[in-house]
């Protein structure tokens, strides 16, 4: 009997170290057989599976997150060079299928007749999940978008002029102050901090006041750059964003300390919402952007903190970032070629200055040259420089290769895009497309249908109309006022050791440009 237990015990550890050997193998074995099958059915058999591009760029979103996160938003230099290796329409990533054909764009940014939906991890791109930038559905980003949209009409602008001029008048004063001195200036700092106080004028009645700031509240926008390094990161790890945006001030302050003036900014914006909410001031609710969202028919849900925070977040970082970034393009541009910066001063000579040294606004809209400037420094210089991303949920989106005459069928639901950055460059639309030369939109206004530095459709940028108003505005004063240095008296300006490539031209791409690491940024000598 003792033989018998002897023999059974054996023979069931035989079996247990079998077993375990066998799982030592199939285990491995199992994993590496369901990876190949998801690889292949991913690459080969997928409905993109048609779409020309690298199999790695289909196989696996590292592909591009080494770009974006290892190397530091390169991708879209990598998209550019797949172009030209692979043709119009390329495969970037296992679900995005991206073009580079100016011609496209109105078939695939539609104003209307196709819903056109956003990605829904969108938003952990940009740290807005409940704005209209980030909305996922087509219905929804409607509702939302019209309760903004008459605060953007050109009547409502027109209202909020005394406003801009105000900001503007505070901000030439500075630049006054720094000629005296003959100081050097970081003009994207005074750009930034004048664009950012009359969007939260706009937005609230009230803002943090940076143009009256010695720095101009460089840590304010220190800290906000430092949000962008992060939009790449919380793509690729999608939990990180909840948890930057959820943590309790301390832990995010521990966890998180670049972020801290975000974070300061974010809860100045809901406690202006909290003020306007409760306010008795029927003014302040008719005149301010929140006012109007607080007042509109949306429904109880859309006007909670955490969709308002999202909104105010949105609307203030773009309100700054754009219109700056336009601003600072410009008027580079415009101090590295006389010929230019002379033919908008004589446009410019045919106006009269109004009170407090100012331009009306209603004098500089319609100025061709100046529009065309500016259109010409939106170009060359976007300033938002992600992909546009959209989705059409019911029905395929067809392209035919001009160059090839093939055409491919993208399906409902794949993510599909286009860049400014290359659409704008692209010789077959903008010749000479890297120089700036703003009569061309004068010789060929047809030249707008080639244009999406505001992106296009149903989904264009709300607040467009303020930004061309406001930098036309700022630029045409300033230009009005100050002379190209020449070695004369007088109110002037000239670059100060600044290069278009190193200071200007887009290094990496975190939504906004950014130029090269050791860039102090576009700097300019100002002279009483």
């Amino acid at each position: 009997m003792a033989n018998l237990d002897s023999l059974a015990s054996g023979t069931w550890s035989s079996l247990r170290n079998g077993l375990a050997q066998w799982a030592l193998y199939a285990v491995p074995i199992i994993l590496l057989s369901c990876w190949t099958f998801f690889a292949l059915r991913r690459v080969f058999f997928s409905p993109l599976s048609h779409i020309p591009g690298p199999k790695l760029a289909a196989l696996t979103y590292l592909y591009e997150g080494y770009y974006e996160v290892w190397l530091g938003g390169k991708y879209f230099l990598r998209i550019a060079e797949m172009h030209k290796q692979y043709g119009p329409i390329i495969r970037i990533t296992p679900h995005e299928v991206h073009f580079a054909d100016p011609e496209f764009l109105d078939t695939l940014y539609p104003a209307g007749g196709r819903k056109t939906d956003k990605p829904s991890w969108f938003s952990l791109l940009t740290g807005t999940p409940y704005s209209i930038v980030s909305t996922t559905h087509h219905e929804v980003h409607r509702q939302r978008r019209n309760a903004l949209s008459s605060f953007f009409s050109t009547a409502s602008i027109h209202r909020f002029e005394h406003i801009m001029k105000d900001h503007i008048s505070r901000l030439i004063g500075r630049l006054d102050a720094s000629a005296r001195e003959s100081r050097v200036v970081r003009i994207h700092e005074v750009f930034k901090a004048a664009a950012s106080d009359i969007i939260t004028m706009y937005a609230f009645d009230n803002s943090f006041n940076f143009l009256d700031m010695d720095d101009y509240g460089q840590s304010y926008f220190e800290s906000t750059h430092k949000f962008f390094l992060l939009t790449h990161v919380c793509v690729l790890l999608p939990w990180l964003y909840p948890l930057i945006q959820n943590s309790p001030d301390w832990l995010l302050r521990l966890l998180f300390p670049g972020l801290s003036e975000v974070r300061d900014r974010q809860n100045w914006w809901l406690e202006q919402v909290h003020e306007i909410r409760k306010s008795s001031d029927v003014q302040r609710m008719r005149q301010t952007i929140f006012g109007g969202i607080l007042s509109s028919k949306l429904p109880d849900e859309e006007k909670s903190n955490a969709r308002l925070a999202s909104e105010a977040q949105l609307v203030v970082f773009a309100g700054e970032g754009t219109t700056a970034w336009g601003l600072n393009a410009a008027l580079y541009e415009l101090l590295a070629r006389p010929d230019e910066l002379l033919k908008l001063k004589a446009e410019l000579s045919t106006i009269q200055l109004g009170e407090g040294g100012m331009p009306s606004l209603s004098d500089v809209e319609g100025l061709p040259y100046l529009g065309a400037v500016i259109q010409e420094a939106l170009r060359v210089h976007p300033g938002v420089l992600t992909r546009q991303m959209r989705v059409s949920p019911e029905v395929p989106v067809t392209y035919v290769d001009r160059t090839s005459g093939k055409t491919y069928v993208v399906p409902p639901g794949a993510v599909t895009s286009m860049s400014p950055h290359i659409t704008h460059r692209d010789p077959d639309a903008f010749e000479d497309p890297a120089e700036f030369r703003p009569q061309r939109w004068i010789e060929n206004p047809k030249l707008a249908r080639y244009f999406h530095g505001f992106a296009r459709g149903s989904r264009n940028c709300v607040g467009m109309t303020l930004a061309r108003r406001e930098m036309a505005l700022v630029l045409a004063t300033i230009i009005m006022k100050y002379d190209l240095y020449d070695g004369q008296e007088g109110p002037t300006m000239e670059l100060y050791d600044t290069e278009r490539t190193r200071d200007v031209d887009a290094h990496s791409d975190y939504i906004i440009p950014v130029p090269a690491e050791n860039s102090e940024g576009v700097r300019i000598r100002f002279r009483a």
